[in-house]
């Protein structure tokens, strides 16, 4: 009996052990903070993007979305007071979400390498393709700020037959294009319904694996367009 007692023991002290070393560092109920910046008047933040994304998370509580896009005294956007901003993010926030996409210029080079020293150290970013403007011509990726940042997880938006929104910047460095729910389709929403989806799966990896699996998923991929359940699970 002493001897099945110690044997008990010891296989207690390897189990226990075992979920000790290789259970995730996080807790499912760990807050998920998507620092929010747009280039739209404050106003618009609480009258069409917080509504949308109340119903993206629905019952991810832990899940929020912050705005940091700086105003000027009118709430206006202010870009100037970006790069300040997107540098010093309040140390609760888990990724960065932009809504807006544009070409480069001498004046965004600056952001475009900040970004991308913001992927080195593990936040991630997430942006939309974006679109030319109403009278201008459409343009690669690469010749955009979100496309020529670092390992920016850049989302299209697709219509019902396929084909993402007219206008949209388009390359390789895309990681997909998705479908906004029903209700919100043909109406831009698809990177932060994106944005929502890895909010609510966030405590599912470490921080560190989300790159790395989102890369692995695009390249094993044969599909023209891997959705959201794909990247991030049901």
């Amino acid at each position: 009996m002493k001897n099945i007692a110690v044997r008990f023991a010891a296989l207690s002290f390897l189990v226990c052990g075992f979920w000790t070393f290789s259970a995730p560092v996080f807790a499912a109920d760990d807050k998920v903070v998507i620092g929010y910046f747009s280039t739209d008047k404050q106003e618009d933040f609480e009258k069409k993007i917080k509504p949308v994304f109340e119903a993206f998370k629905e019952k991810c509580k832990n899940c929020e979305l912050v705005n940091l896009t700086p105003y000027d005294e009118k709430g206006n956007y202010s870009e100037k007071d970006l790069l300040e901003k997107v540098k010093n993010p309040p140390p609760e926030m888990t990724f960065y979400f932009f809504s807006w996409n544009k070409k480069t210029s001498p004046q965004n080079q600056e952001l475009i390498a900040v970004l991308g020293e913001k992927v080195d150290s593990g936040k991630l970013v997430v942006a939309p393709t974006g679109h030319a403007a109403e009278g201008e011509t459409g343009l690669p990726l690469s010749r955009t700020v979100m496309g020529q940042a670092k390992d920016v997880l850049i989302i299209g938006e697709i219509t019902g037959n396929e084909r993402i929104l007219p206008q949209s910047y388009f390359g390789p460095e895309m990681l997909t294009a998705i479908r906004a729910p029903k209700e919100y389709a043909g109406q831009g929403y698809s990177p932060l319904y994106f944005a929502t989806r890895l909010a609510v799966a966030w405590n599912k990896r470490k921080p560190a694996e989300w790159l790395q699996h989102f890369k692995m998923k695009k390249l094993k991929s044969r599909k023209i367009w891997l959705d959201a359940d794909d990247l991030l699970g049901r």
